[in-house]
């Protein structure tokens, strides 16, 4: 089943699905169960006092599990970020560095760096937020790199500069190949699997529990439900680091684009 759909939605609205969905399996499984579980022979405070431990016990060790795979997902996406403000950092050095070279390769490399940033920003971030890896940019950086190779410099300080041209230009090569292989970028089906059913394993052990007072019973399952929903969320929202309304921006390539405009 397809759920993208829900990183096109609000934060807001995202999380209030994913936690009405546990609140609503937790409430409906505890109403189908209850009058079962109250026929259970024995099920006296000893019987409360084992589901609680087992409640307590397979909640600690699912709780460090989801907080392994979230730090684990929140890891993966400061790197990310933290790749593309680095490809940024390379591109204002490169920019930088051709702004030094003679006429007329100087505006042929300076235009073909702002038609790039143009690119990324306005082409390329739509393909990304919607999982799609962008293919139309390598042209463009094909053809600065020809440009770039194209310059034969004769003095020893445009040797120099020329050099370390080409090694900002090699540094974001490799960063913009990082950021679009990321793009794709998410947890393994196999241990989504694990969090759901861990997750309705945590909601299906309190159904066992009896409680005098019905009130008491839907609470401690709305809670349960709640925190169990609003974890998963969190994972969700940080799992492809370009979808959804918490995500990497463009925000940086923006800010250098419109330095770019200026000069």
């Amino acid at each position: 089943m397809n759920l993208f759909w829900l990183y096109d939605l609000p934060n807001t609205v995202f999380a209030a699905i994913v936690i009405g969905f546990f609140v609503s399996i937790g409430l409906i499984g505890q109403r189908w169960t209850r009058r079962w579980v109250k026929r259970i022979p024995g099920n006296d405070g000893r019987y409360n006092e084992l589901i609680n431990a087992t409640v307590a016990t397979v909640g600690v060790f699912f709780g460090i599990t989801l907080g392994l795979i979230s730090v684990g997902a929140w890891q993966e996406f400061t790197d990310i970020s933290t790749n593309v403000n680095q490809e940024v950092s390379s591109i204002n050095v490169l920019y930088r560095a051709v702004s030094l070279y003679p006429d007329p390769s100087r505006d042929l490399l300076r235009n073909g760096l702002k038609e790039y940033v143009h690119y990324a920003i306005y082409e390329e971030w739509p393909s990304q937020q919607k999982g799609i890896v962008p293919k139309g940019g390598t042209a463009k950086v094909t053809a600065f790199q020809k440009n770039l190779y194209a310059f034969e410099p004769v003095s020893e300080s445009m040797k120099s500069v020329h050099g370390e041209t080409i090694a900002a230009f090699n540094d974001m090569i490799r960063q913009r190949r990082s950021r679009l292989q990321s793009v794709t970028n998410g947890l393994p089906s196999t241990l989504w699997l694990v969090v759901i059913f861990g997750s309705l394993l945590n909601l299906v052990i309190p159904w066992l529990l009896v409680y005098d007072r019905q009130f008491m019973q839907d609470l401690t399952i709305v809670l349960t439900a709640a925190t169990i929903g609003l974890l998963v969320f969190l994972m969700a929202a940080m799992d492809y680091p370009f979808r959804g309304e918490f995500s990497v921006t463009s925000e940086s390539f923006q800010l250098i684009y419109d330095r770019m405009k200026a000069n």
